[in-house]
């Protein structure tokens, strides 16, 4: 069976809030109310929401991965210049 994550959408849904309401409240955004702010974060944590990395990754345009290309893993000068980046 396939584990659904708890989406931004679910605590709107249950709420009755508009998905940015729920995005601006868990990001402390001075526009929501506190009452909000604390109803959001409540349900949020009693639905166990944990924030998607690559949702946000995407929305700031900044992953923190960079690629390497090397002509050959297996020369050791690579290996160790990898194993230092790393």
């Amino acid at each position: 069976m396939e584990e659904k994550f708890v989406t931004i959408k679910d605590i709107a849904q249950k709420l009755g809030i508009s998905v940015s309401s729920v995005s601006r409240a868990l990001h402390n955004h001075p526009s929501i109310s506190l009452k909000t702010r604390n109803k959001v974060r409540s349900l949020a944590k009693q639905l166990g929401y944990i924030p998607s990395s690559p949702a946000i990754s995407f929305q700031r345009g900044k992953t923190g991965t960079i690629g390497v290309i090397v002509p050959k893993l297996s020369e050791p000068f690579f290996a160790t210049a990898l194993s230092a980046i790393e």
